[in-house]
């Protein structure tokens, strides 16, 4: 594994972290201004994630991000990777999600920083 490779990967573990602890402003920190997360049939800007998630204290969040598949260009980078999260809403049952996820990410300052998450949920097994 590459350093760049390690680095990203961080990057993405940290975001997943910074998302399960509440802390806004280092979810906020591992974006670019421009980014967009593309879920399911919705698109998702910075300022529209942000405010969604400063609103949203009452869940837990537990999430395993494995199979890398990581390519850098320059200060460019695509990570492909499956995501295990266990979701547990504060009213309701644990969620058991897995999905299948592709990042793009470009080095800011020596940071990478997260542009465009696209997220596709997988149907569970039968």
């Amino acid at each position: 594994m590459t350093g760049d490779e390690s680095d990203i990967r961080a990057t993405l573990q940290g975001w997943y972290t910074a998302m399960a602890t509440h802390d806004i402003t280092s979810v906020g920190a591992a974006l670019t201004d421009t980014f967009l997360l593309v879920e399911h049939d919705e698109l998702v800007n910075r300022t529209e994630l942000l405010e969604m998630l400063s609103g949203a204290h009452d869940y837990s969040l537990d999430a395993s991000l494995n199979d890398f598949h990581v390519s850098v260009d320059g200060d460019t980078a695509w990570s492909t990777h499956r995501n295990h999260e266990r979701y547990t809403p504060a009213d309701g049952e644990p969620q058991e999600i897995d999905f299948l996820e592709t990042v793009v990410l470009v080095r800011r300052d020596g940071r990478w920083l997260i542009d465009r998450y696209h997220a596709t949920r997988l149907s569970p097994a039968r």
